[in-house]
């Protein structure tokens, strides 16, 4: 597995911050309803190489994201790279996964939570680098 504990511990610490501010109440334009939106970046190759196949990418959505998601997501292909302490640059494919949820915010933080521990245990991984934030969002009639 790759060391990214830094990282983690800083989206961890940008995630709890969120909570508390996102709980508030958001002014949104006529037609859209406040919601908080969610990013994950799933890392496909873990320590050894391994790269999880587009077969297993599409069971894990299936079984382990949609339902958590149940209102909808997007799902799109990235390359990610990052610096780790050794300081050599390190890059690997990626699936990104947008979703929203007009819930209570701490909620979607613990689907999100548990996310990742499926994904790491899974597929031998680190957890997965994740990202909320308040917005607003709706449908044109």
């Amino acid at each position: 597995m790759h060391t990214r504990t830094c990282t983690g511990l800083g989206v961890l610490a940008m995630l709890f911050s969120l909570a508390g501010s996102v709980g508030a109440v958001q002014q949104c334009p006529k037609g859209l309803e406040p919601v908080t939106e969610f990013r994950m970046f799933f890392g496909l190759a873990d320590g050894n190489g391994k790269v999880v196949t587009e077969d297993e990418w599409q069971r894990f959505l299936a079984d382990t994201v949609t339902p958590r998601f149940r209102a909808g997501l997007t799902v799109f292909d990235g390359r990610g790279q990052w610096l780790p302490p050794s300081g050599e640059l390190q890059r690997e494919p990626v699936k990104v996964v947008i979703g929203a949820l007009s819930s209570d915010p701490a909620k979607g933080i613990e689907l999100a939570d548990e996310i990742s521990v499926a994904f790491a245990k899974r597929f031998n991984q680190d957890p997965v680098f994740r990202m909320a934030a308040p917005t607003c969002a709706g449908l044109h009639p």
